[in-house]
């Protein structure tokens, strides 16, 4: 099953009804099949009729839906890259084109990893007449496919197949409840990302409407979108908290915009500001596995940093010998996966053992699950520092600094001063330092662990992948020169 299908459908039933919101401007269901019909038509003739994967390399978000839908209609795989270094990188094969179009048209220059090809300016108009096209009939091998570098600096492509695109939104729109009156702000997630590409389809899939942003100042017009899901990172969040506009709405009672902090920490403050005006919960999910597995509502009582489960797949924590772990234990956290999962990274086959294991996916946390089943995400396996001989997991010490020194993030270091005794160095991103009182409260805690060393920067290194997560291994450079 194609997307484009989807957005045929809804043309027939609801033409008017808005498929897509792009920065303020509204295109309608038909308006949008239209301009998917015509790029279709257009790249018909233009790309071999062998099976393949074509990349599309177009910056309004849009206009490269348009194109990877059109292209995906004919039975072609699908990458969206921001760039030809990032194409490159990917080690796509076989390549069998490069489509830009929009404002990148004719501002490519000739690549040597496949032919590129200029499609016109998408055209949103609901008085243009069009035909849909007939859809490619053998859906086993196409597809489109998702990269995340995470923190370990590598690509990982996933491939989520176009045989399971049906099963795979049905199963997220029954789990998020979406309908047609559902208007997901997807912000300006790359279609790279599992984010990007896979709420938008499934919103379509029930004839919503999927809000693109990708203003820099994206956050007024976020607070006047009628927006009632999005999903944000922490830094989407820490700007939406301080906006002017959301500072002068009404406190909202009954039903309520559902947001979803993911990728890392949100401190309590912003989380206690967003509460006045959304239903905020905080999620935890891979691009590997089609839905969130763990989550917290941000309304309970409760330690931010546990979370339950979904109910969506079996979560489990593994200890070294394979079993799973007796409660309070720590060890790898795994997920169950399901037919409509990644199996493994495309062309990678030492990661795909590495993470992919006799039905489960390890993303590489370590994690314990209490008495009553909640679980504790403790970090990366590879995110650990040892104190005085003892290794501690990151993520819940850092988690309470950023409260208690109410900066934006807090990274944890151990290394040595220059006299080789101990040192603990707390990396905090803020505008300017906390107060004394906080920082003597913080050092006088540490001090049984060596000397404590603050470190204050405007902005932490982040990834290139679509979550753009602090680059741990850059910012420890930084603050331990070589």
């Amino acid at each position: 099953m194609f997307i484009a299908q989807y957005i045929f459908d809804f043309a027939a039933r609801t033409p008017s009804a808005p498929a897509i919101i792009h920065n303020d401007h509204a295109i309608s269901y038909y308006a949008f099949a239209g301009a998917i019909a015509r790029a279709a038509g257009e790249l018909a003739g233009a790309l071999p009729q062998s099976r393949g994967t074509v990349a599309v390399m177009v910056h309004n978000l849009a206009d490269c839906w348009v194109a990877t839908l059109a292209l995906q209609a004919q039975g072609y795989t699908t990458i969206c890259v921001a760039s030809l270094e990032v194409l490159a990188s990917l080690e796509i094969t076989p390549l069998l084109g490069v489509v830009v179009c929009g404002e990148k048209t004719g501002t490519v220059e000739p690549c040597e990893l496949a032919p590129v090809l200029t499609l016109g300016k998408p055209v949103f108009d609901d008085a243009l007449a069009f035909e849909a096209p007939p859809l490619a009939e053998d859906v086993d091998d196409c597809g489109h496919i998702l990269f995340t570098s995470g923190t370990s600096g590598k690509y990982k492509k996933v491939f989520v197949p176009a045989r399971v695109q049906r099963e795979s939104d049905r199963e997220r729109c029954d789990f998020q409840a979406y309908d047609s009156s559902t208007r997901y702000h997807a912000l300006g997630f790359g279609l790279w990302t599992g984010n990007g590409y896979k709420a938008p389809s499934s919103v379509w899939h029930v004839g919503g409407t999927a809000i693109l942003d990708q203003r820099s100042d994206w956050v007024e017009p976020f607070v006047r979108s009628g927006v009632t899901r999005a999903t944000l990172l922490p830094d989407m969040a820490l700007r939406l908290s301080e906006c002017e506009s959301l500072a002068q709405m009404a406190i909202q009672t009954g039903a309520r915009p559902i947001l979803y902090m993911s990728g890392g920490f949100v401190s309590a403050r912003v989380v206690g500001t967003l509460r006045e005006h959304f239903d905020v919960f905080n999620s935890y999910g891979c691009t590997e596995v089609g839905l969130g597995v763990l989550w917290h509502d941000y309304a309970l009582p409760a330690d931010l940093s546990w979370m339950v489960s979904t109910g969506a797949r079996v979560v489990e924590v593994e200890n070294a010998s394979g079993q799973v772990c007796a409660v309070n234990e720590e060890g790898r956290l795994r997920i169950k996966l399901t037919g409509l999962d990644a199996s493994g990274y495309m062309d990678d086959p030492e990661a795909t053992r590495a993470a992919f294991r006799e039905g489960y996916f390890y993303p590489g946390d370590q994690a314990i699950q209490r008495e009553d089943g909640a679980f504790r995400i403790l970090g990366r396996t590879a995110d650990v520092v040892i104190l005085a001989g003892q290794k501690l997991a990151v993520a819940p010490i850092e988690a309470n600094l950023q409260n208690v020194l109410q900066v934006n993030y807090v990274c944890l270091f151990a290394g040595v001063t220059a006299s080789g005794e101990p040192e603990v160095v707390i990396a905090m991103e803020a505008a300017e330092l906390p107060s004394r009182d906080r920082l003597d409260h913080v050092g006088q805690e540490f001090s049984q662990w060596g000397e404590v060393r603050f470190a204050l920067l405007d902005t932490f290194p982040r990834t290139q992948s679509g979550t753009s997560k602090i680059d741990r291994k850059r910012l420890k450079s930084l603050l331990f020169p070589a």
